[in-house]
């Protein structure tokens, strides 16, 4: 017998987009969380009001500080507990009684693991019987990016470094959130990001389907240690599908999780490079037409290996239509025989005048979804002449055109640096590119599938 359960999926705007935020045990010692934690909000131009608590302070850092919770006489939609372990219980109390709407626990238990065990018990219980939701225990923070809010007690929050985007990501730990973030150096945006710690009430998939539905989130990340609640996670991902919402998973340490299946559409990854080359592709570029290749290179080398690792795959690398041909036949004779793959020889070097146009009457052959355009060596003025040109028709065309740096060397380059400013995917190696496009053309094929058996 298949039991349905009806999943009780919280309104989490409160807690990603409050108004107001009290931080109880805020410090004015900037080498502790409760001082860090105020300092980081500040650093973030937070716009709502903040209610720092400590009972031996009138202010802290410039901002009316409040003896307890009931004191504040506004009311408070998070409240951030910064605490031992041994006095959060009491601290629950206040906050029933402050009728706040959701908790933050960013408490470091020192305790031994029975007394965690019962702590995660009395913190679900408490949330059952109050309506009130615990972000934690052991939460490293939150960030709203584009908002912007943030919760953090890192040493090293610099939230003008992050580009604002359509990226929400949900991790346990906070140090590989972290290093996802740090992909805002290669031009990716992001919107949210969530640490859910130990779990003790709001798990992955609460924000899963949150995000969902959330008109300010394109693509979901999960960085997992475990699923605690598998069918509950399934829910929340078969939701993120129907929404069109590609939801990309690492579980750290094991990437068996018991939660893949076809209707889902969760796309597992290897590792954290895989997770954002992956999900680059889905934020740039709207849905492919099909999982067909062209490729346009100037090296016949680098055309062959990319050929045949796209057939490895199961990718398509069709031939051009006689039209095509035609048309780059007549545009430039000396680049010999038009085909897909293509190889433009070196002449190509002698007329660069034609690239762009070169490229966009290939680009626009509709035997083709997606265009690889490598660059395996540095070639000074010349690539970074090519590379603007590759630019300007990506940004033109409706079909995704992905550049591949694949020299060994050359991030001093200006060709470099103006592939990181367009922010365009581009990748560093074929199989790194060939792997995201496969998830990419994937996800699409599949979900057309299941819409027209009506099944999302």
């Amino acid at each position: 017998m298949i039991i349905l359960i009806e999943y009780n999926f919280p309104d989490l705007s409160y807690l990603l987009s409050p108004k107001s935020v009290a931080f109880i045990g805020a410090s004015i010692d900037t080498n502790t969380i409760g001082g860090r934690v105020l300092i980081n909000l500040q650093k973030s131009h937070y716009k709502g009001k903040i209610y720092p608590v400590h009972p031996e302070y009138n202010e802290i850092f410039g901002i009316r500080t409040y003896p307890n919770l009931m004191s504040i006489p506004e009311q408070v939609d998070t409240v951030v507990i910064i605490a031992a372990a041994r006095s959060v219980v009491p601290l629950l109390n206040e906050c029933e009684e402050k009728k706040v709407k959701f908790i933050v626990l960013l408490t470091c238990f020192a305790e031994p693991a029975e007394d965690h065990r019962v702590l995660e018990k009395t913190l679900r219980a408490f949330s059952d019987g109050t309506g009130i939701r615990i972000l934690g225990s052991n939460s490293y923070g939150l960030f709203n990016i584009n908002e912007p809010f943030g919760i953090s007690s890192s040493l090293f929050y610099e939230p003008n470094r992050l580009q604002k985007g359509r990226i929400s990501v949900i991790t346990v730990d906070g140090g590989l959130g972290r290093t996802v973030l740090d992909a805002a150096d290669r031009g990716i945006g992001f919107n949210y990001w969530i640490s859910t710690g130990n779990e003790s009430d709001l798990e992955v998939a609460d924000f899963i389907k949150y995000m969902a539905y959330d008109s300010s989130t394109q693509v979901i990340f999960a960085l997992v240690e475990g699923i605690k609640d598998k069918q509950k996670f399934r829910n929340a991902a078969k939701a993120a599908n129907r929404a069109g919402k590609p939801l990309l998973l690492f579980n750290i340490g094991n990437p068996e999780t018991g939660v893949e299946d076809n209707q889902a559409g969760i796309i597992s990854t290897a590792d954290i490079n895989e997770l954002i080359d992956v999900g680059w592709l889905f934020v740039t570029h709207g849905i492919p037409a099909g999982n067909r290749i062209g490729i346009f290179a100037y090296s016949p080398g680098i055309k062959t290996l990319l050929a045949n690792k796209c057939r490895l795959a199961n990718l398509t690398v069709l031939d051009l239509t006689n039209k095509t041909k035609v048309l780059l036949q007549e545009l430039a004779p000396e680049f010999g025989m038009a085909s897909n793959p293509i190889h433009l020889t070196s002449s190509i070097f002698q007329n660069l005048g034609v690239f762009r146009e070169y490229l966009e009457i290939f680009a626009n052959d509709p035997n083709l979804d997606v265009v690889f355009v490598p660059f395996p060596y540095k070639l000074g003025t010349y690539t970074e002449m090519m590379v603007r040109q590759t630019i300007e028709v990506a940004k033109r065309m409706n079909k995704p055109i992905i550049p591949l740096w694949t020299s060994l060397s050359g991030e001093l380059e200006t060709s470099f640096e103006i592939l990181i400013d367009s922010q365009l995917p581009f990748y560093r190696t074929a199989d790194a590119c060939i792997l995201a496009v496969k998830h990419f053309t994937d996800y699409y094929l599949n979900r057309s599938v299941l819409m027209k058996k009506n099944i999302l």
